[in-house]
């Protein structure tokens, strides 16, 4: 019998989740293997936009100002040990609909609290080329998007090279679980990390979880749009590259087929025109789906019969933004036993009564 190769966490899934939990742990010197396949999910089509005011109304993000410090320090840090170019920190404006809007945000930028996201209230025209925004807008400050499909690939380069990644979908009934140890093949860890977004539907460790899947379709788009900001009022526009921007995104939860629609590209095209009034050219249509919850906050922590088998996932319309927040929240779990003041309110243990639901069922 051959010697099993051994790891502190085996960690399943290298979609944003798993591949930011992934170097987390490695650089508090654990030993990772991640393993993931490029099967389509939300990480691959996003814009990798982030943003601490969001929602029809405009609210603040939960714990916005510790989210987005952690997230500029972790995108750094990951741009200077790849070597690599993916985090571009960058303005969002937001074209005012009317005058109420614009004297609320007057009022709101008064307030320390809103202030450290707002780096101005344009009270007419901010003069960007093909905008529409007669009575101005409103510029946000700590936002931007990661380049996710380039981060990705980097941290999937990353443990290539030291022999830690494996791409292949995990075959669950090739997993032995115990008390002290995780088996898989030849693979031998103390605890397995499940980041596997709407794919948990097939895990049977995390089935029960209300996971529920939210479709977004995005398009490229070839254009003559400003490129030194985020343009963002009912779709955004975020500039990849020279000419070309990626536009999105819808939010079906209903018509959830693997596919493009449409209804996906009439939609974006209508909104489109709806604040730009520049032509041109759809490039690319892409689709995936975005793992939410009933409550809007992700989901990390042990499972309620075994404590080695750990999930992290939930993450939502908000991915960038949050997956270093609870990469961080779960590592200092895992690795110093601490749980952080916010721990609690993203702890799996909120839904454990759903699990001995669904065993009572059996």
């Amino acid at each position: 019998m051959s010697e099993k190769k051994v790891f502190d966490y085996l960690i399943v899934g290298s979609g944003l989740a798993g591949s930011v939990l992934a170097f987390e742990l490695d650089q508090r010197r654990k030993r990772v293997l991640l393993i993931g396949n490029k099967q389509n999910h939300s990480s691959v089509i996003a814009a990798g936009l982030f943003n601490p005011i969001t929602g029809k109304v405009l609210s603040k993000t939960w714990q916005a100002e510790e989210i987005f410090s952690q997230l500029q320090r972790f995108y750094s840090h990951a741009e200077r040990e790849m070597g690599q170019k993916f985090f571009y920190p960058m303005p969002i404006y937001r074209p005012f609909l009317s005058v109420e809007e614009q004297n609320e945000w007057m009022g709101k930028s008064a307030s320390p609290d809103w202030a450290i996201f707002i780096e101005k209230i344009y009270t007419k025209s901010g003069g960007w080329y093909g905008v529409k925004d007669l009575l101005g807008g409103l510029l946000l400050k700590q936002t931007g998007f990661l380049n996710t499909n380039v981060f990705m690939e980097a941290i999937r380069n990353y443990f290539v090279e030291k022999q830690q990644f494996q791409e292949h979908t995990l075959a669950y009934d090739k997993l032995s679980i115990t008390t002290n140890s995780i088996v898989y093949g030849e693979y031998q860890s103390e605890k397995i990390i499940f980041c596997e977004g709407t794919n948990t539907f097939q895990n049977p460790y995390f089935n029960w979880l209300p996971i529920r899947p939210l479709k977004g379709e995005t398009l490229t788009v070839q254009s003559n749009l400003p490129e030194n900001v985020i343009v963002n009022r009912g779709i955004y526009a975020v500039p990849l590259e020279k000419g070309i921007f990626k536009l999105g995104a819808t939010y079906e939860t209903k018509d959830l087929s693997q596919a493009i629609t449409i209804k996906g590209l009439e939609e974006l095209k209508e909104k489109f025109k709806e604040i730009i009034s520049l032509p041109y050219n759809v490039v690319n249509q892409e689709w995936g789906f975005r793992p939410t919850t009933p409550d809007r906050r992700p989901i990390i922590g042990e499972h309620p019969e075994y404590n080695n088998v750990i999930v992290c996932n939930g993450l939502g319309t908000k991915g960038v933004s949050l997956a270093p927040f609870v990469s961080n929240l779960l590592a200092e779990f895992l690795v110093k036993g601490i749980r952080l003041s916010t721990y609690d309110a993203v702890d799996v243990s909120r839904y454990y009564s759903l699990y001995w639901k669904a065993v009572n069922k059996r």
